[in-house]
């Protein structure tokens, strides 16, 4: 049930008035919660349903069992090999080890939708018990809340259990101002994955499928309509997951910082996929030692740290490549001594130069990210240096320059919190905007083939 569904819709348009119903019992709430995100995820498949229950249950019970029993150390890694082994099964058995017998036929799903991101929720949930940043919900109701947020539960973003569990055991408040902020995180989230995305998506799928007949152009063309193509879809998403989530009062992680106007590697990493990066540096880099003592065990936890990231994407020996490939990048950036502080603000013409220098290089790995196997991802880089055709594209014109475009308001609203947040500017001037992005997307919304979010698949 896609966000951008006329289902998502009616679904949402029944569960948020009843939600809000019962604005003074945040418990009563949580059953609403729970109950439309199993109805929600029930959509996708009732064995993920099935699943989802295993590991939460699993979960609950573990996360009591580490406060009232003295061997912590075994429950924890009790429930983390429970929680992984479930992901194991579903997502990476056929490629490892190669398909069993029926014994395993539960676990045989039209997809694994939601299913990464729902077992990084559920350990992060034990590991802040043992490390005693928080306490087990006695309420197994609260926790199924949290864990299955329908917003949040397809395609993150990720929570981190101490940090964003809390508020699900407290009352919940709604305002003019936050359904307005909420609103501009939607439609700024619906043009970008519906109207950008699906322009992109065309273009991009033909010159990979053909990339053996075409110039090398194309091919250069293909990895910069596609590194926008899949931030446009899962920003997108996510933008609308945060604004939705703010419709139920509930706060959830951002995912991204207009990252395409980072200056160096560093720095990008520190604008995308934030979630993700956010759960690897408090449950991996940071057990590693972060830093360390030395710049050679830095290199080498952030070198673990975008391998794990590969590894996490998917069962397929590209994303373990891609993973790696940008952990190299991000090792030379550390070599070399190009980073940048957090504060530094400063852009100028050579900014501009360093931030098209981080896309090609980010975009350059995604030939790995988006081709099936390893030999067609080794022949389109071959075939990308091979300079005997300067045909001049002439497709993904528009989605280029609509993705130029945002990438631009990105820059220009880079000192806000977010590049939808217009609240400086008077409310007529709002409600202008707001009705015109309204109408561009009722005029440019796709009649056919409406495109899948990317990141559904992980």
């Amino acid at each position: 049930m896609p966000f951008n569904s006329i289902n998502f819709i009616y679904f949402f348009g029944v569960i948020c008035p009843i939600y809000w119903l019962f604005k003074a019992n945040f418990k009563i709430q949580n059953i609403i919660l729970l109950v439309g995100s199993l109805y929600f995820y029930a959509q996708v498949d009732l064995k993920l349903c099935a699943l989802w229950a295993v590991i939460s249950l699993i979960t609950w019970s573990l996360g009591n069992a580490l406060e009232k029993f003295q061997q912590r150390k075994t429950i924890l890694w009790l429930g983390l090999f429970l929680i992984f082994s479930q992901l194991f099964i579903a997502k990476y058995y056929n490629w490892m080890l190669g398909d069993f017998s029926g014994t395993t036929s539960i676990y045989k799903f039209a997809s694994t939708i939601g299913l990464s991101y729902y077992t990084l929720a559920a350990s992060s949930y034990l590991v802040d018990i043992y490390r005693k940043k928080l306490s087990p919900v006695t309420n197994p109701v609260t926790l199924g809340a949290y864990l299955s947020f329908f917003p949040q539960l397809l395609s993150g973003p990720i929570p981190i259990a101490y940090k964003d569990l809390p508020q699900y055991s407290q009352s919940r408040s709604i305002s003019i101002s936050s359904v307005e902020e909420a609103t501009q995180r939607i439609l700024f989230g619906i043009f970008k994955k519906v109207i950008v995305a699906g322009l992109l998506a065309k273009p991009v799928d033909y010159i990979f499928y053909n990339h053996s007949e075409l110039g090398f152009i194309y091919l250069w063309l293909a990895i910069v309509l596609y590194s926008f193509q899949v931030y446009m879809d899962f920003s997108g998403y996510s933008d609308m997951a945060w604004g939705i989530a703010k419709l139920f009062g509930i706060k959830i992680n951002a995912n991204f910082n207009s990252p395409f106007i980072s200056r160096t590697i560093d720095e990008f990493w520190r604008r995308w996929h934030l979630s993700l990066s956010a759960w690897l540096k408090e449950y991996i880099y940071l057990p590693l030692g972060g830093r360390g003592s030395s710049k050679w065990q830095y290199m080498v936890n952030i070198f673990i740290v975008f391998f794990m990231s590969g590894v996490w994407h998917g069962a397929n020996a590209n994303f373990i490549l891609w993973g790696s490939f940008n952990g190299l990048l991000f090792i030379l950036a550390i070599l070399t001594g190009w980073t940048r502080e957090k504060n530094d603000t400063q852009y100028g013409m050579k900014g501009f130069f360093s931030m098209l220098l981080v896309f090609l290089s980010i975009a350059f790995t995604r030939v790995f990210f988006r081709s099936p196997d390893f030999a067609t991802a080794i022949t389109y880089y071959q075939d990308m240096f091979k300079l005997n055709d300067f045909s001049i594209p002439d497709i993904g014109i528009m989605g280029l320059g609509l993705s130029a475009m945002i990438v631009f308001v990105e820059w220009l609203q880079r000192n806000k919190k977010h590049p939808a947040d217009i609240f400086g500017w008077s409310l007529s001037i709002r409600l202008v905007i707001y009705a015109s992005v309204i109408s561009v997307i009722y005029w440019m919304w796709p009649t056919q083939n409406p495109i899948e979010y990317i990141y559904f698949k992980f």
